[in-house]
């Protein structure tokens, strides 16, 4: 298959697993093997499915570059949110920080450092990502189709947020993520990526680089999760707090 041959297939296959609403098996016809192309399919799949609201990072190893891929107004609420489970494939929750521009970040050629971002950023926020996919057996995906895939987005759920400050205290944020009242995640810092802050600087100047555009004032950008991944069933409700920071709430209806 030729580059544009794969991209078509893999935006199609994907698009009708969202517009059909059940999950598919990773694409053994399709061979994706190239970031770029995988990039191309999530572009194409996104101009389908909302109004861009934002960024994710996603399938981050400390020391790499962290992927991304869209938000959208339609998944986004303010806590305290709410979701339904016949809607997603799987609902799994990430413990995350987030932060929303309060000025344009605009491509240049020079990269930007977290001084120069940390002015623009107008709030701090909590947040809880839904996962979802439209794989089957996930999280046993191959990661380039987890990225074409928008890095396995269902939701977003944020809280009301603090002032930013010079985004110092993300590094070590303490946290905790209960269900039904339990502790299912917590900790302080040590996120799996390294400081968010430094991330987010990477993130923000790997994309002008790799697509020529910057970001817009009220843009949310998410900076991964702290500590994995939990399932959430139906029925359930959940509560992450980070210290000092935000709270979000958020319940899972049938």
């Amino acid at each position: 298959m030729t580059r544009d041959e794969i991209i078509a297939a893999g935006a199609e296959r994907l698009i009708q697993a969202h517009r059909q609403g059940r999950p598919i098996p990773v694409p053994s016809d399709i061979p994706l093997a190239e970031e770029a192309d995988a990039y191309a399919i999530q572009e194409r799949v996104s101009a389908t499915l909302g109004t861009p609201a934002g960024w994710k990072l996603g399938g981050i190893e400390r020391g790499e570059t962290p992927r991304y891929s869209r938000l959208f107004a339609e998944f986004n609420q303010t806590s305290p949110g709410f979701f339904r489970r016949r809607d997603h494939q799987v609902v799994a929750l990430e413990p995350e920080l987030a932060v929303v521009l309060n000025e344009a970040i605009p491509a240049r050629e020079t990269p930007y450092t977290l001084a120069e971002i940390a002015p623009r950023v107008g709030g701090l926020h909590a947040a809880i990502e839904v996962v979802d996919s439209r794989f089957e057996g996930w999280p046993e995906v191959p990661a380039l189709w987890q990225l074409a895939d928008g890095l396995s987005h269902g939701g977003f759920v944020l809280s009301s947020g603090i002032p930013p400050g010079e985004l110092d205290q993300l590094a070590d944020a303490e946290y905790w993520l209960t269900l039904d009242g339990s502790v299912a995640l917590s900790g302080q810092g040590d996120h799996p990526g390294g400081d968010p802050a430094e991330l987010l600087v990477a993130m923000v100047n790997a994309r002008i680089a790799r697509d020529g555009e910057g970001f817009t004032a009220g843009e949310v950008i998410t900076t991964g999760t702290f500590d994995g991944v939990v399932e959430m069933l139906a029925g359930q409700q959940a509560h992450l707090v980070f210290e000092g920071i935000g709270e979000v709430r958020l319940r899972l209806d049938p």
